[in-house]
């Protein structure tokens, strides 16, 4: 599979690792007119740290954020007030069972369906080395082939931007507007986030977080990677139910992921918090607590200084609001989209 984090990695210089937001950021310029083609996927979810896009001008940073008193707002700030972390151990969460109300089937010949509303930072740096940042946000549909063989397609609604915390919002900002759609031709080659490989992941969470070590990870720390690979193979996807409960298992032995209980996702719903602080971040990704299904996203400021915004900002949030399956997916002419 052609992924544009993989394109990324290859063009970038040795930085720390890409976060979400960063990630998400840079599938958006990607795929951008002009661009080489690669697929772009909705959530650029929570991985710690800042990205360059070699020659591309661009940085992005996204992420997720434990609990600390959040400082009085300015105007133009966007600030959550955190939950308190729970005191689930590992072992704890492991000791759950997911149990799926309904679970999809979609034949080979049919196609997953999911609806999607984010929100990242984004930073630009302009020719002078002076900075600008926003909160970018978007509702996408994707339909993705069942069985990987088929094309897809990807629609892009932009949304009014947001003031990243203590920025003004910088007039680039207002340039992306109404609604873009993007083919996704399978170009042969069938994606490790098709529904049929996706069947085929270990259902043994021992096994599962096996799985996500041995991801190719770029020059991620493996522990990073592990966590990458976790918002990789849910995010736009659809992940039966005994591979979701294991990777929901596995997410939370990985050094450094702590788990919260009701946290809030980009429409308002409230989940298992799975995270893990990475550069002045908490990023979380949020399960349903029933079923272990993908709720969204979030990246709450813990650390001003390396975050270069208040503490318990909000500079992350999405939403994946609609998991279907339909027979056919819209025929786009524009391959920007990348191959899936």
């Amino acid at each position: 599979m052609i992924d544009e984090i993989d394109l990324v990695a290859r063009e970038r210089p040795q930085t720390p690792p890409y976060s979400l937001a960063a990630k998400a950021a840079v599938r958006r310029r990607l795929t951008g007119p002009g661009r080489p083609p690669v697929r772009p996927r909705p959530y650029a979810l929570l991985a710690g740290g800042a990205a360059l896009l070699a020659g591309a001008g661009v940085v992005a940073v996204a992420a997720t954020g434990p609990g600390r008193p959040a400082p009085p707002t300015r105007s133009g700030e966007v600030v959550v007030t955190l939950p308190k972390l729970s005191a689930m151990s590992a072992e704890e969460v492991l000791g759950r069972a997911a149990r799926a109300v309904t679970d999809l089937s979609p034949r080979d010949d049919q196609f997953v369906k999911v609806g999607s509303q984010t929100m990242y930072e984004a930073s630009i740096v302009g020719e002078n080395e002076k900075e600008s940042r926003y909160l970018y946000r978007t509702k996408r549909t994707i339909w993705l082939s069942a069985d990987g063989t088929r094309d897809g397609a990807l629609k892009v609604e932009y949304l009014e931007p947001r003031a990243y915390p203590g920025w003004p919002i910088p007039p680039e900002a207002y340039k992306e507007k109404g609604t873009e759609w993007l083919g996704l031709p399978a170009c042969g080659k069938v994606s490790d986030t098709a529904y049929t490989m996706l069947q085929k992941l270990p259902s043994d969470p021992e096994k599962m977080r096996a799985h996500l070590y041995a991801r190719p990870h770029g020059d991620l720390p493996s522990d990073a990677g592990a966590w990458t690979a976790v918002g990789d193979l849910l995010r736009e996807t659809y992940v039966p139910a005994p591979q979701r409960a294991a990777l929901f298992k596995a997410a939370a032995t990985i050094p450094g992921v702590t788990v919260s209980e009701d946290v809030e996702d980009a429409a308002g719903r409230t989940g298992i918090g799975v995270g893990r602080v990475s550069r002045g971040v908490r990023e979380e990704v949020i399960f349903d607590p029933a079923t272990y299904e993908l709720l969204g996203e979030r990246g709450v400021v813990v650390d001003a200084q390396e975050a270069r915004a208040p503490v318990g900002s909000l500079v992350a949030s999405t939403a994946q609001l609609e998991v279907t399956v339909d027979d056919t997916a819209p025929e786009v002419k524009d391959p920007r989209g990348g191959c899936l």
